[in-house]
């Protein structure tokens, strides 16, 4: 009895142990890609150039964040989003240089 009882006792330290262990891979910063992507125009969209979840993001005045994505048009330049972490919104698209 006492066996099966040690032995259920590894079991459960084992699972929480383990559960415990397990980290999400994902980037904390992919929600604000996802809100400045979600805000551009599809003919914006339509020019960014590679995958939009690896946009870089910087960070910006007051608390809020930069995301910005390169685009096929070299003579407008990189699309650049302000969202605010705080709200989960986005506040403004910069002009392009």
């Amino acid at each position: 009895m006492k066996r099966i009882y040690s032995l259920s006792i590894l079991i459960v330290l084992s699972v929480i142990t383990y559960a415990c262990s397990i980290s999400d891979n994902s980037d904390p910063l992919d929600v604000y890609r996802e809100i400045a992507y979600n805000a551009l125009s599809s003919n914006v969209k339509a020019t960014v150039v590679g995958d939009w979840r690896r946009a870089e993001v910087t960070a910006w005045v007051d608390g809020n964040y930069l995301v910005i994505f390169e685009t096929s048009d070299q003579i407008l330049g990189p699309v650049r989003v302000v969202v605010d972490p705080d709200r989960g919104i986005w506040l403004e698209i910069l002009p392009r240089p």
